[in-house]
């Protein structure tokens, strides 16, 4: 599952190597030892596990596929609608969360993938790119929870008629007898706007809420504040920088970068051949992304008279990497207030040990900052310079 919450299918693409094992056999085998001695020697409080059922073809390997449908639910008896008439046989696959009962006549293991594997079988495993709508929806790719609706609270794309805001984006809309459009829609398509369809459906009211009491450690109110290091002062708030009830300590306010020794935002990222810092040390990643770069794009590389694989100097007020540059079309420089403002970026894979070839951590550039709510460190915007030095070109 990405964060669109698109889940994708995945094939198996090898067996595990020497006395490696699948997460699934792991957890399967530890569960029926725990069962097997809980039955041999008793205990408190163990009915529910010795409840739960284990009906896998293979109980010491259960597949993916099974576990799937599991996730899904079904129902266990014929279920009726009100006029007695069964909507779903006992045994069939729930085709949605409408489906789902609380009185035991169905199951399912969390009612946002009800649907992912229906009557109609695995859509996690669909893979048409077609968008008829034109608008990057792609609906028929994968499967994206709750219900394979691609935006949440898609009834705000009309107004409080159903009516759409912008023709050019007709979104999801009232056609005169139900709700339409690019999307599946975020509630019952059958009922009118007159009714008044909220389209923030988890919240009570079905509206947005700009008052979020008790939840949030920097205020009830949205705010925008800058990274505590910035190339711009925030409009709204000229004289306070970042966030005021953020995780800093003494000795870490004192080495923040200004814009004026520092006029470059670096972001860190990813890349897709590793895994987070891990895989540098696995030779097949290795082979595919071998080496730590610094990617600007072609007018920083003019400024700075930067070729295409030179090596670079990257520094903060913190410390400093080095590496190739990589020039390219992705990034390019925003224009901020009458201001040019370029961006680098810096895989974050890359270290001074493993396979790949050594390289500085680029946390070693990155400003030590907690997040107010989440602690999450600050470390996708930040303030540094970029020279050439010496070196190879590749």
């Amino acid at each position: 599952t990405n964060s669109s919450r698109n889940v994708t299918w995945k094939w198996q693409a090898a067996d595990p190597y020497f006395e490696s094992r699948r997460d699934i056999d792991i957890l399967a085998d530890l569960f029926l030892r725990l069962r097997k001695l809980y039955e041999k020697d008793g205990g408190k409080g163990v009915e529910p596990l010795m409840a739960v059922n284990w009906s896998y073809k293979n109980p010491a390997e259960p597949t993916a596929d099974e576990l799937l449908k599991e996730l899904n639910g079904k129902a266990l008896v014929d279920l009726k609608d009100a006029e007695g008439k069964v909507t779903r046989a006992a045994g069939q696959q729930l085709a949605s969360f409408a489906e789902m009962r609380d009185d035991g006549s169905t199951n399912g293991v969390q009612w946002i993938y009800t649907g992912i594997y229906g009557p109609s079988g695995n859509l996690a495993q669909r893979r048409d790119n077609s968008d008829p709508s034109g608008m990057n929806v792609f609906g028929s790719w994968g499967f994206c929870w709750p219900a394979n609706r691609r935006i949440l609270y898609n009834r705000a794309s009309a107004d409080p008629q159903g009516k759409p805001w912008s023709d050019a984006k007709k979104y999801v809309f009232w056609n005169g007898t139900r709700w339409t459009g690019a999307d599946v829609p975020d509630f019952v398509p059958t009922i009118p706007p007159e009714r008044g369809t909220g389209p923030f459906i988890m919240n009570p009211e079905g509206v947005s809420r700009l008052f979020a009491r008790g939840f949030m450690a920097d205020g009830p109110f949205p705010v925008h504040y800058e990274p505590f290091e910035s190339p711009v002062p925030n409009p709204l708030y000229p004289k306070v920088r970042g966030n005021p009830v953020a995780r800093v300590f003494k000795g870490d306010m004192e080495i923040f970068g200004d814009a004026k020794n520092f006029p470059i935002v670096a972001t860190t990222y990813r890349l897709v051949e590793h895994f987070h810092y891990w895989t540098k040390s696995v030779h097949m990643n290795a082979v595919t992304q071998p080496e730590f770069f610094v990617e600007i794009s072609e007018a920083l590389a003019k400024e700075k008279g930067i070729k295409r694989g030179q090596m670079v100097r990257v520094w903060s007020n913190r410390g400093q990497v080095k590496g190739k540059a990589v020039i390219t079309k992705r990034l390019k420089p925003l224009r901020i207030d009458g201001k040019m403002v370029h961006t680098v970026g810096l895989p974050l894979n890359f270290g001074f040990i493993g396979e790949t070839k050594k390289a500085s951590p680029v946390n070693s550039l990155t400003p030590a900052v907690g997040d107010a709510n989440a602690q999450t460190p600050e470390f996708k915007a930040f303030l540094v310079d970029i020279e050439p030095i010496p070196g190879p070109v590749a």
